[in-house]
């Protein structure tokens, strides 16, 4: 089974598997969009919440973006598939951003990894299966 990864379930795996997570993600998908919500997550650990050093974050940061090399990372230019993404969006009411990662893992027949429980919910509403990063890794332990 493959699996599509939004920004959230990366940064968690990251923290609870550290260097293992590559065994997990490698070459499983994301959107390109993963980059700026991690980045954006990190400055918000680091900036707002105080959790993280600069250099913390940083190193975090390096860490993360270059998982993605060893992952599918769809971009979501496609003019129908952007459409669809939004359209999907406004139906659901969730952001463009989640539902890009709908979008992927519907087009691509894919598991999408989630903790983000209205994501998921929209997911069930499209037909997208879904896992908890939990689920996710048990899963993982008994295959």
């Amino acid at each position: 089974m493959s699996y599509a990864f939004d920004a959230g379930s990366i940064l968690i795996l990251t923290r609870e598997l550290g260097e293992e997570v590559l065994d997990v993600v490698k070459g499983n998908s994301t959107t390109s969009l993963a980059h700026y919500e991690i980045g954006n997550a990190l400055w918000k650990e680091c900036n707002l919440l105080r959790r993280l050093s600069v250099d913390e974050a940083a190193k975090a940061l390096k860490f993360t973006i270059s998982l993605l090399k060893f992952m599918e990372v769809i971009h979501v230019k496609d003019v129908d598939l952007s459409v669809r993404t939004l359209s999907d969006a406004c139906k659901l009411n969730i952001t463009y951003y989640d539902a890009a990662y709908l979008s992927v893992a519907e087009d691509l027949g894919k598991v999408l990894v989630t903790d983000d429980e209205k994501l998921a919910t929209a997911a069930k509403e499209i037909g997208v299966k879904t896992l908890s990063n939990r689920s996710f890794l048990k899963q993982k332990m008994l295959s």
